[in-house]
């Protein structure tokens, strides 16, 4: 079984060495320097569900993918992971990156 780490690089610079090269850690919500290995934020974020999701749509109509990380207060990724689920599971469509009920 495999261990390994999910790291996206993010638009953040090191507060310690001034590097650009700053990676996201997927499975904890870290945003790590890869060049001093400086943990720069360690973000608690709410979990948020298919049902919530699924609430707002209902409530607010077509929304883009910030436009409903800002109703959850989710991360990220976090948000990410519900949408696909949602879609792949025929609840959604995603149209020009904008998410409707179906």
């Amino acid at each position: 079984m495999s261990h390994r780490r999910s790291l996206r690089f993010s638009n953040v610079t090191c507060p310690i060495c001034g590097s650009k090269e700053v990676a996201r850690d997927d499975q904890k919500g870290d945003l790590i320097c890869t060049n001093c290995g400086h943990i720069i934020t360690r973000k608690e974020t709410r979990a948020v569900g298919k049902f919530e999701v699924a609430q707002i749509l209902k409530r607010e109509g077509m929304l883009s993918f910030s436009q409903l990380g800002e109703m959850t207060g989710s991360s990220e990724d976090r948000l990410y992971g519900v949408l696909q689920n949602m879609v792949n599971m025929g609840l959604l469509n995603e149209i020009q990156g904008r998410y409707s009920l179906t």
